[in-house]
């Protein structure tokens, strides 16, 4: 999913047409592939990869509550959608379209957060292992992939229920102030996406990007929390320059980490990401 957000935002917004076609060439070309190949991504060993599984005999194998239904649902209809947008051609938007009517994906990408949780204990051990507690990277997931679920919605009817799932996703994690999750939620049209959070979240970034040791545990300034599903260990969170440093499928939430400077974490895509998109879709203003 999220080799097919970032060409398309290449296909979408790179003035250089080489560029622009050499991206939308690579959408069609991954994506021929995995329709090809009955919705599974292959390896060179001829078998699925790990995660490269959209196909419905594994997506709808996961009870209704389990996360993988559903974000798996979201992604694959978000890449057909991306690669028709782009590439206009036929097969893309008719296997999306199959995938929503004959095989539930709308019903399983429109699952309430609230019914997201742990597998039972009657279930495979597939299923299991992959609830025991909310993934973060799924969040990821999800959020990259909205980028291609609403702007390049099929019809208009889809595109109301893909806001409505977006929507309520983006409520369950409002307490994060994720930066990045409220600035893509802006692609929505609502008036209220949480800018004022997302600019504290730029703003307290710490741009150095190194990897100190940081440790919270200990203060009396919090309130801890119950052990919950969602890993949320404090009432609110605190603000990205008093954490460790990290990428935005982590449980911002985490109070102690980090490995005494001995590493920096990436180009500074963590910031760059939302102050950008932001800048974009106009709901950041530049300087004058």
């Amino acid at each position: 999913q999220g080799h097919i957000f970032a060409l398309g935002v290449i296909a979408e917004i790179v003035d250089h047409k080489p560029t622009k076609d050499k991206a939308i060439k690579l959408i069609d070309l991954v994506m021929d592939h995995i329709v090809k190949n009955n919705l599974y991504l292959i390896d060179f060993d001829g078998k699925p990869t790990l995660w490269g599984k959209w196909n419905p005999d594994y997506v709808n194998s996961f009870p209704v509550n389990v996360g993988d239904r559903k974000v798996n649902s979201s992604n694959i209809i978000a890449m057909l959608q991306t690669a028709y947008h782009f590439t206009r051609k036929e097969r893309y938007k008719e296997k999306a379209l199959e995938l929503i009517t004959k095989y539930g994906y709308l019903e399983n990408l429109m699952r309430p957060m609230a019914e997201i949780g742990k597998a039972a204990n009657n279930t495979d051990e597939w299923s299991k292992k992959l609830s025991g507690d909310w993934n973060h990277s799924d969040d990821e997931m999800y959020f990259a992939g909205y980028w291609g679920l609403y702007r390049y919605a099929l019809n208009d009817t889809l595109k109301a229920k893909f806001k409505k799932a977006i929507l309520d996703h983006w409520e369950s994690e409002r307490p994060e102030k994720e930066g990045a999750w409220n600035i893509v939620t802006a692609i929505t049209g609502i008036a209220d996406f949480d800018l004022d959070e997302a600019i504290w979240y730029l703003k307290e970034y710490p741009l150095d990007m190194i990897d100190w040791t940081v440790n919270n545990s200990h203060r009396k300034d919090i309130e801890l929390l119950e052990p919950n599903f969602r890993e949320q260990l404090t009432k609110n969170v605190l603000p990205p320059d008093e954490l460790k440093i990290a990428r935005h499928n982590a449980n911002r939430f985490v109070l102690d980490g980090g490995n005494g400077g001995r590493a920096e974490s990436s180009a500074g895509d963590i910031w760059l990401l939302p102050y950008w998109m932001g800048r974009y879709l106009g709901v950041i203003k530049g300087h004058k």
